[in-house]
């Protein structure tokens, strides 16, 4: 199975949208991140791990690889927290894919799921309003200086991973 998660990062003083694919299989467990991330995007495997687990949500016991794409843009910070644990979620099927339509996430992740803002938010949402996103959850701090962005629904991602979970599974049954 393959999921695929819209994201974006500040890349000098523009932004790119970054495709954070997910792909699962029979294996040993294991967590791999590729696409030329630096440090903070290795370390990412350990505060997802983590994040899941501790906001009681299911952790799948398989072989996991995401791909942060297009891999020839280097990676750096930890923008990427919040989409890489949307994106093994919907692996799992504890989201489906059509929840994550025209949808971007960012955000950082503690190891007890709690979410903690990232920098560089305008420009982010610039890019992902002209690329077609039509909504983004955002950590709570950064939602001030999001909704000045007109075009783009800005949702807080609310204070952690579980509530962040449950209010899209919310939303997506109001629809």
């Amino acid at each position: 199975m393959v999921s695929k998660v819209i994201s974006a990062a500040p890349i000098g003083y523009e932004a790119e949208i970054i495709e954070v694919e997910g792909d699962s299989s029979k294996g040993l467990p294991s967590l791999q991140i590729v696409g030329m991330g630096n440090k903070a995007i290795d370390e990412a495997k350990e505060r997802v791990r983590s994040a899941i687990k501790n906001s009681m949500l299911d952790f799948p016991a398989k072989k996991i690889i995401i791909n942060l794409a297009p891999a020839e843009i280097p990676k750096d910070g930890t923008f990427f927290d919040l989409p890489i644990a949307i994106s093994i979620l919907t692996l799992s099927n504890q989201l489906q894919q059509h929840e994550l339509d025209f949808r971007a996430f960012i955000g950082e992740l503690s190891l007890s799921g709690e979410l903690r803002p990232i920098k560089g938010v305008i420009n982010i949402i610039e890019k992902l309003r002209n690329q077609g996103i039509k909504e983004i959850f955002l950590p709570v701090e950064n939602l001030e200086t999001g909704s000045i962005i007109d075009g783009i629904k800005t949702n807080r991602s609310e204070k952690n991973l579980k509530r962040s979970f449950s209010f899209i599974l919310k939303k997506e049954k109001n629809n």
